[in-house]
């Protein structure tokens, strides 16, 4: 989801008519790739038991080095866009905190494998870094938190999917929505919160309505939600289903 961040980052600043547009998805996409570079090699020393983990551990120094470029640029850019907002900081030690502890195990459990709660981890942190961020540093006021709740359903919609994907793999423990209530019911549920998304996000901006690249990558993510199911591979989940979010991102460019 890398270069997708990046694009909605962007695409969200440049519509919100905010300074340095392009230097929040630049942060956006080379902090992610730090992220789940790093993440992938942990799992690469933890886990030998996945044909990619093996991919992986041939690449590392190559990863290692993208990793060490990648968090470099992304604290350069984090520098350069701060302008010392103090709530800015307890909000990305948040995010540095879950992005470590989603797969370093602390009394032999990581994050995600903490009952309930993965899918929320992961998109207070997305909505942090893709929307608080230049909200809060650049416009902050209490009308545009509601884009922030808006994104948060929208990821949430997006998240299912690859948990209906892991549903074979993850333990039933992990208490994911797909284990909870079924694959089914949570393609319906990934489907609504994709739609209140829509509706929320148009009444807070009704440009939207008239943005046709906007309404096509809504549709095309609705029909990629309602197609889901426990075989889809990463082509699917990675290609597809990101790439869409990339879509996403773009359109607002085109408002």
């Amino acid at each position: 989801m890398s270069l997708s961040s990046g694009f909605l980052s962007a695409g969200f600043c440049y519509t919100q008519k905010i300074e340095h547009w392009f230097l929040y998805g630049l942060f956006a996409f080379f902090s992610t790739i730090a992220v789940y570079n790093g993440q992938r090699l942990f799992k690469a020393i933890e886990s030998k038991d996945k044909e990619w983990l093996l991919w992986v551990r041939n690449h590392r120094f190559l990863l290692l080095f993208l990793v060490a470029i990648s968090s470099i640029l992304s604290i350069i850019l984090f520098f350069i866009l701060d302008k010392q907002i103090q709530i800015v900081y307890p909000l990305f030690a948040f995010v540095s905190i879950v992005s470590i502890l989603y797969v370093v195990r602390i009394k032999g459990r990581n994050m995600r494998e903490l009952p309930y709660i993965k899918i929320h981890l992961i998109a207070i942190s997305w909505v942090i870094v893709l929307i608080l961020f230049p909200l809060i540093n650049e416009e902050w006021d209490s009308f545009r938190m509601g884009y922030a709740f808006a994104f948060y359903l929208y990821v949430l919609a997006m998240t299912i999917p690859f948990d209906i994907r892991d549903v074979k793999y993850d333990h039933i423990n992990q208490k994911t929505i797909p284990q909870l209530i079924g694959i089914m019911n949570a393609k319906i549920l990934s489907v609504f919160f994709l739609l209140a998304f829509f509706l929320l996000i148009i009444v807070l901006d009704p440009r939207l309505t008239l943005n046709v690249y906007f309404i096509l990558s809504v549709i095309l993510q609705f029909f990629l939600l309602l197609f889901m199911n426990e075989k889809r591979g990463d082509f699917y989940c990675a290609g597809l289903i990101d790439g869409a979010i990339g879509l996403m991102g773009l359109s607002f460019f085109l408002i």
